[in-house]
């Protein structure tokens, strides 16, 4: 991450004071937007810098550029700047959400960063410069859901040449937006004055003034660069009697004026070095050979040669947009086809540092595509393991005639870009063309491992389009065994995921007998083919054993886990591991075998600690306590989840999910019903969001249960269809099975009502599904709760055994000879004990906690 791009430009202490547009800004503090639109030269970043620095509240900068047209380079920026600025450990809070974004939406990682942001108080202006670079729609949805989602604290002020390419009519009604256009950037008369007296010691005449701002209509950049001019010119009226025309021709005159004006060499500094977007004196001195760069650079900025400063050291530069436009085309015109010359010595100065996207970038606009492959070949890794495909893509297209520069290793990543960016129909084509050619190449090491890297690409394209038939097809033509490829043979699908299924690779929970078809024989062929060890294949496994664990097929999937247990852990890859753990775990709490379920995840932590997967161990350590639970030691549960980072638990993301509903199931098991609800509404539209089955059933199932225990048994039947329905659809058994007791009672409840209503509106529930899962159930539920810390006297456990027989309070009454007064009273004792509020809840526990040994009442 370059920090030259968070780095908000300094303010020269006479620059002018421009209090009706600083009004104007702090105005913005009642909006959620300012939007600043003015052509280049107009003093838009001036004024944004100027207004920053004597803000009191928190500000972050981003200076935008051509290569932030990717979505997700553009907001690891935004974090990126918000960690540099007072908010401590974002990034590292805010990556796992980051790398989500390879199967969920941008708006999930968006959801995360607004709840960063809520959790604070302080108010915060984020500053976006230059934002008309920004040219990917994608990035335009996603800001705009962005501003509409801020925090009433937090402000976002743009900057651009052109109106913004989102809507903003709505806010506009509501009077959310601050608008600063290119009219009102306009030096008045004042300004005009006190700019060359306060900053260039410029005392002119009042008619020299109004020449001034006539001419250049208060253009900022044409002023200055007049000033410039005046200051080096002895001869003021003759100056003046030049300066007439539109701003590209003042503009064009005066740039020359300046340039004319300086010594020979500074002028050979400023057009060799204008081919660079940024510089330093270190790829200064390559393309100038000049020993003292780092003092050139500091008398240009001293003399207000359209330098920018873009650090608070002086070591990074850039020149001001319009100037670098004006040398470049002075550097073409006086030395035609230098620019190229001049843009591969900077590759190679950017790549002996290291800094291989600007080595890269140069390399292609010297258009030695040679020379870039090269770069791009040793950057590889780097660029997949960012995850900016969208702008990795670009740069590869910006290379012409792939196929004289690019290996067939290159084409390869090509094409599984195209799928990963959605260019499904280009992908095919190239794909295509690539088996095509694979044919004519001599047999080698290096031709099988193309062969392995096609057979890899084919497989992620399948998952893509479902065209699983093409895959098998194309793959019965392979013979034999194929190498390891050394770039897709270990490719890691699931780098924040605690279950496959979850995973777009694992169909975000849809399972059907088809699923499980494709999924068992892409894993023969893959295994046919020398890939059993391979991280697609072991993925697929798991996958398999998550689903086959959810439809009850628990001997199956115990099968599928053996086969990836011991090479997860010899592979050291933490998100095999942990779904392999968790769902192991889960097998050991069928079998009511808690020890076994805690030892398995106690040794996985430590594990995974010794690897450092720090992010891995919330999930392991929320499981701990989702066991403590299903045993009813409650005060453990407590201890495990407070070990969990806060914001997890403050601040409720889907990315988070299994963190969250086990702090929802500890809520309810202290009857903390209508918080949990809360958190469950503010996870459920994510899941929704992203189509993630799996979510939707558990949130609806738990928002089932938290109603059943608030007695509302209208909405608690209510949910539960919502989640049969998707279950139903996806072969879902164990999600029901393992909420035990008190969901065979609500899934009793839902038979009966399904017998009462033959025709039901709107999608219906098949009675054989409900039927089939309420014979599922333990004929007699194992007690999983802990003993109550003040037991049932003999009377009150008469009592509730009246209550489980549909007794009322004036018949209870009236068998034991007390008075209706005084059974209230016991009820209020039993209630109590139980950490219940009303009968209904009062039988379900203790049903739940086997009490009472008679079967649920109807």
């Amino acid at each position: 991450m370059l920090k030259t791009k968070t780095a908000m430009p300094a303010v020269r202490s006479n620059s002018v004071h421009r209090s009706r547009l600083l009004q104007k800004m702090d105005a913005g503090l009642q909006c959620r937007l300012t939007a600043l639109y003015a052509p280049a030269g107009y003093g838009k970043t001036t004024l944004l810098s100027q207004w920053a620095h004597q803000y009191g509240g928190s500000t972050v900068w981003l200076s935008l550029d051509e290569m932030d047209n990717d979505l997700i380079r553009f907001w690891r920026y935004i974090v990126f700047t918000l960690s540099e600025s007072g908010f401590a450990e974002l990034s590292e809070r805010m990556e796992p959400a980051m790398k989500a974004t390879s199967h969920t939406s941008i708006f999930t990682f968006i959801d995360s960063l607004l709840n960063e942001l809520a959790a604070t108080t302080q108010p915060l202006a984020i500053i976006l410069d230059d934002y008309h670079v920004i040219s990917d729609e994608t990035i335009h949805n996603s800001l705009a859901y962005f501003l509409e989602y801020l925090p009433s604290h937090v402000h976002l002020y743009i900057a651009s040449r052109n109106t913004l390419p989102f809507s903003t009519v709505k806010w506009n009604v509501r009077h959310e937006v601050c608008h600063i256009e290119a009219g009102q950037f306009l030096f008045s008369y004042q300004e005009t004055d006190s700019f060359y007296r306060q900053v260039h010691d410029l005392p002119l005449t009042e008619t020299q003034i109004e020449q001034l701002v006539k001419s250049t209509e208060g253009w900022i950049a044409g002023l200055q660069l007049a000033a410039i001019s005046l200051v080096n010119t002895e001869n003021h009226d003759q100056f003046f009697a030049g300066f007439t025309g539109s701003h590209r021709n003042i503009s064009e005159y005066l740039f020359h004026e300046v340039i004319m004006r300086l010594p020979e060499e500074e002028r050979s500094f400023l057009l060799k070095t204008s081919v660079l977007a940024r510089m330093d004196a270190h790829v200064c001195q390559a393309l100038t050979s000049l020993p003292q760069c780092q003092q050139m650079l500091t008398r240009l900025h001293r003399q207000n040669i359209f330098l920018i400063p873009l650090d608070d050291y002086g070591t990074w530069y850039r020149y001001h947009h319009l100037f670098a436009d004006f040398l470049l085309s002075q550097l073409e015109q006086t030395a035609p086809g230098e620019a190229r010359k001049l843009h591969r010595l900077a590759s190679e100065s950017y790549a002996e540092r290291g800094m291989m996207d600007e080595a890269i970038e140069h390399a292609i606009a010297a258009a030695d595509y040679t020379l870039a492959a090269s770069f791009l070949a040793q950057h590889i890794p780097v660029l997949l393991q960012r995850g900016e495909f969208s702008s990795f893509l670009r740069t590869l297209d910006s290379i012409p005639d792939h196929a004289n520069h690019f290996s067939p290793l290159f084409r390869l990543i090509y094409v599984f870009l195209l799928v990963a960016c959605g260019f499904t129909d280009r992908a095919e084509l190239a794909l295509t063309q690539l088996e095509q050619s694979a044919a004519s190449l001599e047999d080698s090491t290096e031709h099988q491992q193309f062969l392995s890297g096609l057979f890899f690409v084919r497989a992620n394209l399948v998952f893509a389009t479902g065209d699983f038939e093409s895959w098998i097809a194309s793959s019965s033509q392979l013979s034999g065994e194929l190498p390891e490829s050394p770039l897709f043979y270990h490719f890691n699908y699931n780098t924040t995921e605690p279950f496959i299924r979850r995973t777009r690779f694992g169909l975000k929970g849809m399972l059907s007998d088809q699923t499980e078809a494709v999924g068992k024989h892409f894993s023969s062929i893959l295994e046919a083919h020398g890939w059993k060890d391979s991280l697609i294949n072991l993925y697929t496994i798991q996958a398999l054993a998550e689903g086959l664990y959810e439809e009850n097929r628990l001997e199956e999937s115990l099968d599928h886990l053996q086969r990836v247990r011991l090479v997860a852990l010899q592979k050291q890859i933490p998100g095999l591991l942990v779904p392999y753990a968790l769902t192991s775990a889960k097998h050991k709490l069928v079998e009511g075998n808690f020890v076994a379920a805690r030892k398995i995840i106690s040794e996985t932590r430590e594990t995974v600690t010794s690897w450092g997967g720090s992010y891995w161990l919330n999930p392991l350590q929320a499981f701990l306590a989702h066991i403590a639970i299903q045993e009813g030691d409650i005060a453990l549960a407590k201890t495990e989840l407070s070990k969990l980072p806060p914001s997890i638990l403050n601040q409720p993301s889907i990315q988070r999910e299994l963190e969250v509903l086990t702090y929802v199931r500890l809520l309810l098991a202290q009857q903390q019903e209508q918080e949990a609800l809360r958190i469950l509404t503010i996870l459920k539209p994510s899941s929704i969001r992203e189509e993630l089955l799996i979510s939707q059933v558990d949130i609806a199932i738990l928002q089932a249960l938290a109603h059943q225990q608030c007695g509302n048994k209208k909405e608690a039947l209510a949910f539960l269809h919502e989640a049969l329905l998707i279950g139903g659809n996806n072969c879902y058994v164990r999600s029901f099975l393992d909420e035990g007791t008190a969901m065979s009672h609500l899934l009793h409840d839902y038979q009966l009502r399904l017998k009462k209503r033959s025709q039901q509106p709107g999608p219906s529930v098949p009675a054989a599904y409900v039927n089939q899962l309420l014979s599922l159930f333990p004929k007699k539920m194992e007690k999983r709760k802990a003993p109550l810390i003040e037991p049932l006297t003999g009377k009150e456990m008469i009592i509730l055994s009246m209550l489980a027989e549909g007794a009322s309070n004036k018949m209870i009454a009236d068998e034991l000879g007390n008075t209706l007064g005084t059974v209230k009273v016991y009820l209020h004792r039993i209630y109590g004990k139980l950490g219940v509020t009303n009968r209904t809840q009062a039988l379900l526990k203790a049903q739940e906690i086997s009490l009472l040994e008679n079967s649920p009442v109807d």
